[in-house]
């Protein structure tokens, strides 16, 4: 079956209010890397325009897996995910996102594992026309349980892996790298288009659960796996992860 997608975007006048800005000044913010949900970004002009005026510079990018420069995917969890070079990275004072919710956000925070280094994410509503925070107080606890989920993963024997077929989030051959990386676990692989939270209590046997669809599964949905779940990305660097010193290990 064929499939079209397309973007809705918001006809509403967006800009930055009052609030916003006030708080952009208050702070001595220079430099803002800027980002919306797909709604929002290609109406972004005003706020540009109101950032110059008050001599704040903006940084963005195009993330991995986006069509549009300065679009954010809640799924951008990983740092390298906004394709951000390194000196863009030391010249951002905060991230400003426009968008009316939390989930997109906050894989700017996910994105971010070292607390002493984390930047600020300054969000605008557009249509509330309000300010709103999100740091790293809001996902402590999600993040406590995905450490104890790496440390099971590196001592369990047989594990859970789940695979998606839905386009653009299918990793079926990455996932089989886990076999050549560990050749002491047993994995087994589960595969639909959809992750049925309520069908992994079917099999017992399976000790901890690595997810290769949308890797906020792997963070936001951690209360729905009593074995724990962790993301294919960090199963492969599970050792290198928490020796690494950042916020995952300081919680």
């Amino acid at each position: 079956m064929q499939t079209l997608f397309l973007d809705a975007p918001y006809n509403g006048k967006i800009e930055l209010c009052k609030e916003t800005l006030d708080y952009l000044k208050k702070k001595k913010y220079q430099t803002v890397a800027l980002y919306a949900s797909v709604q929002f970004v290609n109406r972004l002009d005003r706020v540009r325009e109101q950032l110059e005026r008050e001599k704040i510079s903006v940084i963005t990018s195009k993330a991995d897996r986006t069509q549009v420069l300065g679009q954010l995917l809640g799924c951008d969890n990983y740092h390298s995910s906004l394709n951000l070079s390194e000196k863009e990275n030391e010249k951002i004072d905060c991230y400003l996102y426009v968008g009316d919710g939390r989930f997109h956000p906050l894989a700017l925070v996910y994105g971010q594992k070292d607390e002493a280094k984390m930047k600020e994410i300054v969000c605008n509503d557009p249509i509330g026309k309000t300010l709103f925070l999100v740091n790293v107080e809001n996902i402590k606890t999600i993040l406590r349980k995905y450490r104890g989920s790496l440390m099971k993963f590196l001592t369990a024997t047989t594990v859970g892996v789940i695979t998606t077929i839905k386009p653009g989030q299918e990793q079926f051959k990455p996932a089989l790298l886990l076999e050549k990386k560990f050749p002491q676990k047993r994995f087994y692989h589960f595969i639909d288009n959809d992750v049925s939270f309520n069908q992994l209590e079917n099999f017992p046997f399976i000790q901890v659960w690595v997810n290769t669809a949308c890797p906020r599964v792997g963070f936001d949905d951690q209360e729905k796996f009593a074995k724990g779940v962790i993301n294919l990305n960090d199963a492969l660097m599970a050792e290198s992860i928490l020796s690494q010193e950042s916020i995952l290990n300081r919680l």
